[in-house]
């Protein structure tokens, strides 16, 4: 485990490193998990390693690969992004890799870290996300870490041959406090 920036239980969050944009190519391509992230255009990893760079570079975002605590490989990419920090407020992602691998509380701890992380070190106000209606397990996952649904942004995101609607949810520091 190198360059450890937060640790958990199961997972340990570090910053983005060349190699990394392999398991973002594993996660931008797969048709599984674009069902409910809409990525509609290929990207290979010299491109998904541009974009990100570009982010890293963007000083409102900060960018995580998530790494399996026992093995220490990357699973997935967690980040804030549009933050404002005036408003003390960002936009939250997450997104494991491997399907396999869904379900098993690697996301529910990488949201508690984050959490803890904007709550306690950024000493941000308000952490907010966008999912899709139909992305049942993530809605549950999100819930239970906090966060409730403030409204639906209707027919938002085009894929699979038709509009869908995604849900905006978000957790302000006092709800956060009373977990």
């Amino acid at each position: 485990m190198e360059n450890v920036f937060i640790k958990g239980e199961k997972v340990f969050l570090r910053a983005f490193e060349h190699g990394d944009e392999n398991v973002i190519a594993k996660l931008e391509n797969n048709p599984e998990l674009r069902s409910t992230l809409f990525y509609a255009i290929p990207t290979n990893k010299q491109q998904l390693l541009e974009k990100t760079l570009k982010h890293i570079d963007d000083p409102n975002s900060i960018i995580f690969t998530i790494c399996d605590i026992i093995t220490g490989n990357a699973i997935g990419q967690t980040a804030f992004y549009r933050i404002d920090w005036i408003g003390r407020m960002a936009t939250f992602y997450i997104g494991i890799a491997d399907p396999g691998i869904h379900g098993k509380g690697y996301g529910k701890e990488t949201v508690e870290l984050m959490l803890k992380y904007a709550f306690d070190i950024l000493n941000l106000h308000r952490v907010q996300l966008h999912v899709a209606t139909k992305n049942i397990a993530g809605i549950k996952a999100y819930k239970k870490n906090g966060f409730i649904i403030e409204g639906t942004l209707r027919e938002a995101m085009y894929g699979e041959g038709k509009y869908h609607d995604f849900y905006l949810m978000a957790i302000l520091r006092k709800d956060y406090k009373k977990l």
